[in-house]
């Protein structure tokens, strides 16, 4: 069948439309030698009218925009934990050690002793109780002796007062040790002997206080003391 009307090319917007319009319907140029369609003996002449092309801008083909774009159904998706996320950014339980269950770490002073570390100047060594075989180290000043607090924490005794039960000091200058009762409502022995007020203490004398019993051992005295070094 032969096809009166050839659809004919725009050169200026690529447009096809029928032979029999004297102006492209897209952008108006005049073209009337317009060039027919590649093959349009073949084509069928009725496709092609006044109607507006698909895809406009000239192309066979418009752009085609990704489905996540700005203006999308969908829409961009944010990282959940992007600074304005769901989630958000998730912080250390324990940053800044203060916060930490076991609380801030603390350092003894160091009593003009290089090294920053308290000198001990005597030792405790449970020799019956529950905490049988554990040693506890003696600084100079006041040491208390509670159960669940205090310089000497002897665990497991119920009949230690739960803090400042009793107390052992050092007197540096001296060089003398003491013993005496602080707060707790229990009794204290040295040698199986009473101490109501502070009493001096020696070297292997046995401390008795609830059902435990502690030796002492000095470290400074006439042979040694952190001051004549």
């Amino acid at each position: 069948m032969e096809i009166k009307n050839k659809p004919v090319l725009c050169p200026k917007c690529g447009n096809y439309y029928p032979a029999a319009h004297n102006t492209c319907p897209v952008c108006g140029t005049v073209n009337p030698d317009a060039a027919p369609f590649p093959g349009g003996d073949g084509l069928d002449a009725t496709a092609f009218d006044e109607t507006q092309p698909p895809y406009s801008d000239g192309g066979s083909f418009g752009k085609t925009e990704p489905p996540y774009s700005n203006g999308g159904t969908v829409g961009k998706t944010e990282s959940p934990y992007s600074n304005g996320g769901t989630v958000g950014k998730t912080e250390s339980p324990y940053s800044n050690t203060d916060n930490s269950p076991f609380g801030p770490t603390v350092f003894a002073g160091d009593l003009g002793v290089n090294g920053g570390t308290e000198p001990v100047v005597g030792w405790l060594v449970c020799i019956d109780g529950p905490v049988r075989g554990n040693d506890y180290r003696l600084h100079t000043g006041y040491n208390y002796i509670g159960r669940e607090t205090g310089d000497v924490r002897i665990s497991g005794d119920q009949q230690i007062s739960r803090q400042n039960h009793a107390m052992i000091a050092f007197d540096e200058t001296d060089l003398i040790y003491y013993v005496g009762p602080s707060a707790g409502r229990n009794i204290i022995k040295v040698n199986g002997k009473a101490v109501i007020n502070a009493a001096e203490l020696h070297s292997y004398d046995v401390i008795s206080i609830g059902t435990t019993k502690l030796i002492f051992v000095a470290l400074c005295g006439e042979h040694f003391s952190w001051k004549k070094g």
